[in-house]
């Protein structure tokens, strides 16, 4: 186990591997509010000289005129980047949220159908069996609670929980293995949902396909998760890939660019959000970024913008 460090300690740790802190104080301050792992050990990385494999040379040695300000930089660009994307990431959940619960409500009406084998696809009965079971403890778990919420009310006065309140209380998570359980027939209306406001935004001709709402999904939780827990958002990728071909003709973007990067990210959510809410997310992210173009010296800005997959022409894409 490592040994405590004071402050002073890790200032003058950081300074013997050449990173430069002209003003002490200024550091302190920073681990003080913040803590020193999250933002050094969180983003020191970009600034560490490299070998030829591209791996961090031993010992540790910064780039030449790192300062503990870009490094900063780099935590609170990441913040910002991530309460951005937060923001629509949720408007995004809201909406799939509600047309599962009105499609499938639509057609299946009898109390508490959310919780019969039957109403679901047969293609996964383990994934089924994980959802059922995951929404049953859920609702019981709510019931017992002292505090009144709308689980415990409706249960108290209807005897029943209608999905569309149930909703509320599911994670993203639980809402895209809701989404991949239930049958084709449903995706696809769920899916033409999408299609409609898209082809009204866009004036797109085209049926968005089930499978490119369960890519969005998939990598919207993975995301929202990174967001919720503020985990590093700026660098993050898919271990998995998306249907690249498929999504890349649907948003008329080169297949290479979407590689699971924050781009992927962005790119999907122009097939979910309405177009006012996606202009608005490109508007704020080319004002983020452009407020930290000068804040880096020894590393570009545009070094971070491409870790994140967004290239030169990234806006000429919509």
């Amino acid at each position: 186990m490592k040994p405590f460090q004071t402050h002073r300690q890790q200032i003058s740790i950081l300074r013997g591997r050449g990173l430069t802190i002209d003003n002490g104080s200024t550091a302190m301050r920073i681990f003080e509010r913040e803590n020193y792992y999250n933002v050094i050990n969180g983003y020191k990385d970009l600034f560490l000289v490299k070998n030829q494999n591209g791996q961090a040379v031993t010992p540790e040695t910064y780039i030449q005129n790192t300062t503990i300000e870009e490094i900063y930089s780099l935590f609170t660009f990441d913040r910002e980047l991530r309460n951005l994307f937060l923001k629509y990431l949720l408007i995004f959940e809201n909406s799939m949220k509600s047309k599962i619960s009105y499609r499938f409500s639509e057609k299946f009406k009898e109390p508490h159908a959310y919780l019969l084998f039957k109403n679901y696809s047969t293609s996964n009965m383990n994934q089924v069996l994980d959802l059922i079971a995951i929404i049953s403890n859920k609702i019981k778990h709510k019931s017992k609670e002292r505090n009144n919420n709308s689980i415990k009310h409706y249960l108290s006065v209807h005897g029943n929980v209608p999905l569309w309140v149930l909703v509320n209380d599911l994670t993203l998570g639980n809402i895209s293995n809701f989404y991949q359980a239930i049958d084709d027939s449903l995706k696809d209306k769920i899916a033409k949902d999408f299609s409609l406001q898209f082809k009204r935004d866009y004036g797109a001709t085209f049926q968005i396909p089930k499978e490119s709402i369960v890519d969005v999904i998939k990598i919207a939780n993975l995301n929202r998760n990174l967001c919720a827990h503020e985990e590093r958002l700026y660098n993050f990728k898919l271990h998995h890939q998306t249907r690249t071909r498929h999504n890349s003709q649907l948003l008329s973007i080169p297949g290479h660019l979407l590689d699971g990067r924050l781009f992927t990210m962005f790119a999907l959510l122009k097939l979910v959000l309405p177009k006012k809410e996606h202009k608005e997310l490109k508007s704020s992210l080319d004002k983020l970024f452009n407020s930290y173009q000068n804040k880096f010296t020894s590393v570009p800005f545009t070094d971070i913008s491409t870790i994140m997959g967004f290239d030169v022409n990234w806006k000429t894409y919509f």
